[in-house]
């Protein structure tokens, strides 16, 4: 019989030996930094942080084989599937912080612009005045501070309404019925619809993570803030609590929402929407070609159609604009050769390739002036009217702790654990605490 302090010793070094094996992968993928120098061939090496596709890998490649020999793009793989937008700013945060870090270009969620700006470098000197007018205004929102370029728009996002066309199409008025839903329907409207087959009928992302400020904004729409623009929080407390309240209830008083929705992400919000053939839900243009689904699902994407959120009457739709942008480590040795792929990311092949295989939104103007290409991809002229017409998350150098604050009491909200008021006030206390300037 084997003593029990050694079967212990035992279960311990295997424990161990697991654990140092998963620290090796992680560093392998994260940081693969050592190359065969065959492969180099004298090539200036430049690594690139991103949720790397199969889109992002080819275009990585031709870049690659134009610059053969002199600039060679590595990429550091960060998969939307292991890690969250959260964690991902964790990773990033800690290898920006690190001065030795090798990682030359990140991408970047586009709120988080001013924490990052201490790491990265300007760019106003790399870019002339006709390469970034050739971007459209709404994409360029965060990517300077105080005059200064910081970031470079890689593409946009918006929220959507996302709507099952072939279960409306199984409606008496449905032509009638896509007029309204195209035009922007409203809550009410939208409460009425009674799709035969559908036990609930909408879905939107509550889980504690960025997503649930988004749709917070949306929800609440211009009118619950002093300020339509969201430069503040200064909340109108009453109309605030008001439409709180009217989609908490379609939770757990009208079931019209699945209590589930207070777990999910896009990604859970998918796979619960046509699993269980929900008619509408929020979402972003490019979750419909990049969520991670069942195969079984898979044949139901096509069915769903994009269209502008619901709005409470009176009132024009809200959308929250997204996107992701590119920055250059200060600590880059190959700044110009970093440049040299983002503006190869920037380019006009570049960008048609990424939203034709990815569908992320592009971000030059000649896009949505083609009429052509406009002919070909209608969707695109919902999506520049939405985004034009959209709203921003505040630019501040504390928004990530802010979101933290009101992601984390909103969950708590939709979970049944804190009323409406104690939000709102357990909110504002915790936002004064970092900076009185955003309050009353």
């Amino acid at each position: 019989m084997i003593p029990k302090n050694i079967k212990n010793i035992r279960l311990i070094l295997v424990v161990l030996l697991v654990l140092i094996s998963a620290l090796f992968t992680i560093i392998l993928n994260l940081f693969p930094l050592i190359r065969n120098s065959s492969e180099i061939n004298n090539a200036k090496r430049i690594y690139f942080a991103e949720n790397i596709t199969p889109a992002h890998a080819q275009l990585i490649e031709e870049f690659n084989e134009i610059n053969k020999g002199k600039i060679e793009v590595i990429a550091i793989d960060l998969p939307y599937k292991i890690f969250t937008t959260n964690k991902r700013k964790e990773i990033i945060t800690k290898n920006l912080r690190n001065s030795s870090s090798r990682i030359d270009i990140y991408a970047i969620d586009v709120v988080w612009g001013e924490r990052f700006i201490k790491w990265a470098e300007p760019l106003n000197s790399y870019f002339s005045t006709e390469e970034i007018d050739s971007i459209f205004d709404e994409a360029k929102n965060y990517c300077y501070f105080d005059s200064t370029l910081y970031s470079i728009p890689f593409f946009v996002d918006i929220g959507v309404l996302y709507y099952r066309d072939d279960l409306l199409k199984e409606m008496d008025n449905y032509e009638n019925l896509i007029k309204i839903i195209s035009n922007g329907i409203s809550w009410e409207e939208l409460v009425n619809i009674k799709t035969p087959k559908s036990k609930y009928k909408y879905l939107f992302q509550a889980d504690n993570y960025e997503g649930l400020m988004c749709n917070f904004l949306e929800i609440a729409g211009r009118n619950s803030f002093n300020n339509s623009n969201f430069e503040d929080f200064k909340f109108r407390k009453d109309t605030l609590s008001e439409r709180l309240n009217f989609i908490r209830d379609l939770i757990y008083k009208q079931k019209f929402i699945p209590e589930e929705v207070v777990g999910f992400d896009e990604n859970k919000t998918f796979s619960f929407a046509l699993e269980n053939d929900v008619p509408f839900f929020r979402g972003w243009p490019t979750g419909k070609r990049n969520i991670i689904l069942n195969k079984k699902l898979i044949p139901k994407l096509k069915y769903l159609k994009f269209a502008p959120l619901p709005k409470f009457a009176g009132e024009s739709p809200v959308s929250t604009i997204g996107g992701w942008n590119l920055i250059v480590s200060k600590n880059s040795k190959y700044k110009d050769e970093s440049i040299a792929f983002i503006k190869f990311l920037l380019s006009k092949s570049s960008q048609k390739y990424i939203w034709e295989n990815n569908g992320y939104l592009p971000v030059l103007k000649s896009f949505f002036s083609d009429s052509l290409y406009l002919s070909k991809y209608p969707e695109l002229k919902l999506f520049k009217s939405l985004i034009e017409s959209g709203v921003y998350r505040i630019k501040h150098p504390q928004y990530t702790r802010i979101s933290d604050i009101l992601t984390k009491n909103l969950n708590l909200y939709f979970n049944r654990e804190l009323s409406t008021d104690d939000f709102i006030n357990n909110s504002l206390e915790e936002i004064n605490s970092i900076n009185k300037r955003y309050l009353k």
